[in-house]
């Protein structure tokens, strides 16, 4: 079976940017997964199973950033993380109250 390589951009949408609470979720996301993934922010580049490489990318909000995964299971991974960024992380926003 021949691996595949599948690359994606994503944009970070969250007010605070990609900080401790949605990397550690991708973290737990991507180790389901046998293919090799990386996530960059322009010359900077992190395993995604790895916290600390995907701190080090300092993303903040309207940062564009490209997943690419290198495996057998790569399109299943990918589609896992692009629907994170597009809609499940929205539970990482913070909320603010009125009454402040």
């Amino acid at each position: 079976m021949q691996e595949s390589v599948c690359r994606q951009n994503v944009t970070v949408k969250m007010k605070q940017g990609l900080h401790l609470r949605p990397i550690s979720e991708i973290v737990r996301i991507s180790r389901n997964y046998a293919c090799d993934f990386k996530i960059s922010n322009g010359s900077r580049s992190g395993n995604a199973k790895e916290i600390y490489d995907l701190l080090e990318l300092k993303a903040m909000p309207e940062t564009e950033l490209v997943l690419e995964a290198n495996g057998d299971d790569a399109n299943k991974l990918i589609e896992e993380i692009v629907s994170f960024f597009e809609s499940g992380y929205k539970k990482f926003e913070e909320t603010i109250d009125p009454s402040d």
